[in-house]
């Protein structure tokens, strides 16, 4: 056993996200328990699918659990494109940002942000916020720019993200 209780996996994504992780929400949680994991952010893609199940495991467990979303945002940027020789491997959509709760009311913006976007959606795959509703529900946000599907260049955070 390792002593992970350094160490706390802020961006894990579950089977929901397909093709960006494999496990279920409360797989998650076993294995950060295994490791001595104070805790750990669940973080799927443009929802908020495995929560309820992630947290009642982690209240189980006794491990702190961290709630967000990788949402997609038009309007900042292009995400980062893979090399000229591997276009069919990546398909084209907007950047990502990872936003975690850090109170209920970031609990209540996150999901007000994702239903606002999700109602305007054509096809499932195909929403996403704007800058403009990130600033209009981010309060009690926690806003991370990660590698690969962050924009290439960050703009300066609306003023309620920290």
């Amino acid at each position: 056993m390792t002593d992970g209780s350094e160490y706390v996996e802020l961006h894990a994504a579950s089977a929901f996200s397909f093709l960006a992780g494999a496990s279920q929400p409360e797989a998650l949680v076993e294995r950060a328990a295994e490791l001595d994991m104070p805790a750990v952010a669940l973080a799927d893609r443009n929802g908020l699918y495995g929560v309820a199940r992630f947290h009642t495991m982690a209240q189980k467990h006794g491990i702190k659990a961290h709630i967000g979303a990788e949402i997609a945002v038009r309007s900042i940027g292009n995400k980062l494109t893979p090399p000229a020789w591997l276009p069919h491997q990546y398909p084209s959509e907007p950047p990502r940002l990872l936003l975690l709760c850090a109170s209920q009311t970031g609990y209540q913006n996150l999901c007000q942000l994702i239903t606002r976007f999700k109602m305007h959606e054509a096809k499932k795959t195909e929403g996403a916020a704007t800058l403009e509703d990130i600033e209009e529900f981010s309060a009690g946000l926690i806003c991370l720019n990660q590698s690969k599907h962050g924009p290439k260049s960050v703009p300066p955070p609306p003023t309620g993200l920290r």
